[in-house]
């Protein structure tokens, strides 16, 4: 019995992935958690202390950070960018963006709940950003699912 990896696989063989409305819907979800995590990541970073966003540093009490500068950069570069670059390779239909949607999507639920647990306050924004990473993780499944058994079908025909 032969055993065979990615890369045994052609890249022509994988599917790209088609915009149909999954694919659309995670791409607008994308756009809307990237637009609001760069915005998010400057106000933290312009001012650490949390002041532009009326956040107290003390909020952040038994967490590794001393201020709002590293959640800052994270929530501009991962959530932020991350998801504009992950949307325009949707666009181009490469075939790795809806699995990166889909680790964004996560990625964006457990920065929720871990949030969560360390502010232990609760903000409008909390559910919302929750439901837009489980909009893309969703979403993501269903547009790269075709993806995924073209990988791997041309996997098990290697």
């Amino acid at each position: 019995m032969a055993t065979h990896t990615l890369a045994d696989a052609s890249v022509g063989a994988v599917p790209r992935p088609a915009l149909h409305l999954a694919g659309k819907i995670c791409i607008v979800a994308l756009g809307l958690l990237g637009l609001g995590a760069i915005a998010g990541g400057i106000a933290l970073m312009a001012k650490p202390d949390g002041s532009v966003m009326q956040f107290d540093v003390a909020l952040l009490s038994g967490s590794p950070f001393a201020d709002f500068m590293i959640p800052g950069l994270i929530l501009g570069l991962l959530f932020g960018v991350g998801s504009f670059v992950v949307a325009a390779m949707g666009l181009a239909r490469w075939p790795i963006a809806p699995f990166l949607a889909f680790a964004i999507g996560c990625a964006q639920m457990i920065w929720i709940v871990v949030e969560l647990a360390i502010i232990q306050k609760l903000s409008f924004l909390h559910p919302m950003c929750f439901a837009i990473g489980l909009v893309i993780a969703a979403s993501a499944v269903v547009w790269g699912w075709p993806t995924f058994q073209g990988w791997r079908e041309s996997v098990r025909t290697a």
